[in-house]
């Protein structure tokens, strides 16, 4: 039986009055990414119920949640304080007056316990105004735009093997994009980077009064660097061992990986960054990326850690702007908004959030580029999960010294003698294993991504994927074109019913360039999210200096310029 987590109370005011017309939200904020365990109004009695399952909010692995409890009126924050999960117990909060309910108001209530509003939980039903920017970690593009009302169980078969989602049943897929596989594992890097628990930014590791707004999103590697040598020491080389504490620790025995303690978990910035064979070994090249810094910065250097901290974070983060956004999105799309963003508006010394359009949608366009199989090296080829020795095991455990990742099979490192295998293409379709994860049920819809992508959309309120565009100005694509028509057919639906914000996307991304890089939508999405990111980052290069141009050498990528390929080379050397 599934384990859930369950919030109740009454809000009135001092008088004792019903709160009518605030808005509860409740949200997970443990050491993992930040998971809406729900919201809604309160009832014309004040009160209210908000409930998510365990493996909703993380899973085991991030521990018992830590719930912040928010209450919003007209779009601002009247109350915030954190409470306990007990499903035994109910919260009774109060809150200032400011102005006696309209009837208005009173009557909008009754209305929506009416039509069974007051009965859904979890984020069946996610109010508009607590996600507005500055409330918080997530924000929306588009507050305005209604959420699309699709059924739950149509969503969740839609995502089940065997379904419309499935590659290896369809007979429309493009195949390989012309795009090198490593790009959806860098993605997967910049998406834990900047979901983190922001306690760990180095930035803030010494002011206090960040506390309050501690996850604040920023393309700061702080899933690398954890807390910094002060405070994360197990991150680093110990001196008692004869190390150095301003370099990272990986390894002991030689092998390409990240640090492990006695049972084999990996010491990182951000846990989920070994919950696959790959992307652990991208986390150690990032690890040895911030040790071949200091090595070239060399012993004479003052302030040495700083430097290579401020180095890695600004090449990171160039990279990203420059090679990254570019070849997953539309190019021209990613200068417009590099001119100007119209969505995404958030700028320097503004509070910074992630709309749920990009990280309950558009970002995740990344699970479609995913292959069954991988090439690792000259020797090793297996499938990205599951167990046996035609898997790279079921992650967070350590590779085998055959496992080594050579990275010239997964990027462009311009060696005449390898071919970089290719990422699947962005389409409505992925690959099986998604769709029947080993770690989880089969007979569960939770075992596939693409349910829970689509579930996570609904529960998340978010609008259609047409609505998005015609919102942008963008003429939206039909049904038809985007193959969702035939889907709403097979099951019994209205065919002018439009197709959930993920599915467009990845759809659009088809239609628009046969799956190299995403369509007018998705890139806009993508590209005002990260870029706006890193404007409104105080110590982003695109701050502090912007006219900065890479130091690091780029035999790829050429002077003044720096792409992965590069960082690898220049962290890895030979072994790359």
């Amino acid at each position: 039986m599934t384990n859930s987590v369950t919030i109740s109370g009454c809000v009135t005011y001092p008088d004792g009055v019903a709160a009518v017309g605030v808005t509860v939200m409740a949200v997970d904020v443990d050491s993992g990414a930040d998971d809406p365990i729900g919201a809604m109004p309160v009832r014309p009695d004040g009160s209210f119920e908000l409930s998510a399952t365990e493996s909703e909010l993380g899973g085991q692995q991030e521990g018992p949640p830590e719930v912040q409890l928010y209450l919003f009126r007209n779009g601002s924050t009247v109350h915030e304080e954190t409470v306990e999960a007990d499903p035994n117990s109910t919260l009774d909060l109060t809150v200032e007056r400011e102005s006696h309910p309209s009837m208005e108001d009173v009557a909008d209530a009754m209305c929506n316990m009416h039509h069974g509003m007051s009965g859904q939980r979890g984020m069946d039903n996610v109010p508009r105004d607590p996600f507005h920017s500055g409330h918080g970690r997530f924000g929306r593009m588009f507050p305005y735009l209604e959420a699309a009302d699709h059924d739950p169980e149509f969503l969740q078969e839609l995502g089940r093997p065997g379904g419309p989602l499935d590659e290896s049943t369809h007979d429309r897929s493009v195949g390989e994009s012309s795009v090198p596989a490593g790009f959806a594992f860098l993605g997967q890097f910049i998406d834990h980077d900047i979901t983190l628990d922001p306690l760990s930014s180095l930035a803030r590791r010494n002011d206090p009064d960040a506390l309050r707004n501690f996850r604040t999103p920023e393309l700061d590697l702080d899933s690398v660097y954890g807390t910094g040598p002060e405070t994360a020491p197990y991150l680093y080389e110990s001196p008692m061992q004869g190390g150095d504490p301003e370099r990272l620790l990986v390894a002991r025995d030689g092998r390409p990986d990240v640090p492990r303690n006695a049972e084999a978990t990996a010491l990182t910035g951000d846990h989920r960054n070994d919950e696959n064979h790959i992307l652990s070994q991208f986390q150690y090249a990032m690890l040895e990326f911030h040790n071949a810094i200091l090595e070239w910065l060399g012993e004479d250097c003052k302030d040495a850690f700083e430097h290579a901290n401020r180095l890695a974070r600004w090449h990171y983060q160039w990279i990203v702007l420059e090679e990254f956004l570019p070849t997953v999105c539309d190019p021209k799309v990613v200068d417009a908004v590099r001119t100007e963003r119209n969505h995404y508006t958030v700028g320097p010394g503004d509070e910074p959030f992630l709309p749920v359009e990009f990280a309950g949608a558009a970002y995740r366009y990344g699970h479609s580029q995913i292959r069954e199989r991988y090439r690792v090296n000259e020797d090793t080829e297996a499938a990205l999960f599951g167990r046996g020795d035609d898997a790279f095991g079921m992650g967070f455990e350590a590779p085998s010294a055959a496992e080594a990742v050579d990275w010239r099979y997964l990027f462009d490192l311009h060696d005449p003698d390898v071919v970089p295998q290719n990422a699947r293409a962005i389409d409505s379709l992925l690959s099986p294993d998604l769709l029947d994860l080993p770690f989880l049920e089969s007979d569960d819809w939770r075992a596939s991504l693409a349910s829970r992508n689509l579930v996570r959309g609904r529960q998340l309120g978010l609008p259609s994927g047409q609505a998005v565009a015609r919102a942008m100005g963008i003429d939206p694509l039909s049904n038809e074109q985007l193959g969702f028509e035939e889907i709403l057919r097979d099951h019994g639906k209205h065919p002018d019913t439009e197709a959930p914000l993920w599915y467009y996307v990845l759809a659009e991304a088809r239609v628009a360039s046969g799956g190299d890089h995403l369509g007018p939508v998705g890139s806009r999405i993508v590209a005002e999210t990260l870029v706006g990111l890193i404007k409104s980052d105080p110590s982003s290069f695109l701050t502090v200096q912007p006219e900065w141009t890479p130091r690091l050498p780029a035999p790829n990528a050429g002077q003044n310029d720096f792409s992965v390929a590069d960082l690898l080379e220049f962290a890895l050397g030979d072994d790359h």
